[in-house]
């Protein structure tokens, strides 16, 4: 089973919600080892973030939805709990908000190397900014999340020194617009069924069953 879906690193529902879909797979794998393939694509929810950090996230989710402060702190703060409850020592309030394309074309080179090579990255990366609050923006940091995923630095380097996989984020991010997919995460499995959001574990498998039993058909 093929899963796709569209994500961005500074997203805090695309983390939750991968670990939602983790989980649900998991649950079915309990019961009968099925292959299921997941690969993120690249959505930017700010294309025009600097990539040096600008104010907090909580100023900038105040900003962004015409929010007071402290409106923006409770919603911080739930995220941060639906985060938790995943076992994600999640803290969205000490994220530091920068540009996340240059982290989106060291995925894409990733993923030229195989899936789990870039499952480890995309974790990596995700952690990095809500978990260890580190700037995805910072070439030294990706450089240390790539190396620690597996990928060699020279290859990695020529990339960050380049333009090099920019074209495939684009696309990908065309291909969304295409869609009409305007917010992340969103979920597509076997090219047939479309899941906007971060669902809940159930609803993930629900559908995850569903698609495997019109496969045995």
């Amino acid at each position: 089973m093929e899963i796709i879906y569209w994500s961005d690193y500074a997203c805090p529902f695309c983390f939750i919600g991968r670990k939602l879909l983790e989980a649900a797979i998991e649950k079915i794998n309990k019961e009968k080892d099925e292959t299921f393939t997941v690969t993120m694509k690249a959505f930017e929810l700010d294309p025009s973030a600097p990539t040096v950090v600008e104010g907090t996230a909580t100023e900038r989710l105040a900003s962004k939805y015409g929010l007071t402060m402290e409106d923006a702190a409770d919603r911080i703060n739930g995220v941060n709990m639906m985060g938790q409850a995943l076992g994600i020592d999640f803290r969205y309030d000490l994220a530091k908000p920068s540009n996340t394309f240059d982290a989106h074309r060291i995925t894409k080179l990733a993923q030229a190397k195989g899936n789990d090579v870039a499952e480890v990255l995309t974790e990596l990366l995700y952690e990095a900014y809500f978990v260890k609050h580190e700037v995805l923006a910072d070439h030294a940091v990706l450089m240390s999340k790539a190396k620690e995923a597996g990928l060699v630095e020279d290859e990695v380097k020529a990339v960050l020194d380049s333009d090099m996989y920019a074209n495939e984020v684009r696309e990908e991010e065309a291909l969304a617009a295409r869609y009409g997919i305007n917010s992340v995460p969103f979920f597509v499995v076997n090219d047939k069924v479309a899941l906007p959001g971060a669902l809940p574990i159930e609803e993930f498998e629900k559908v995850l069953r569903e698609m495997l039993e019109k496969e045995v058909e």
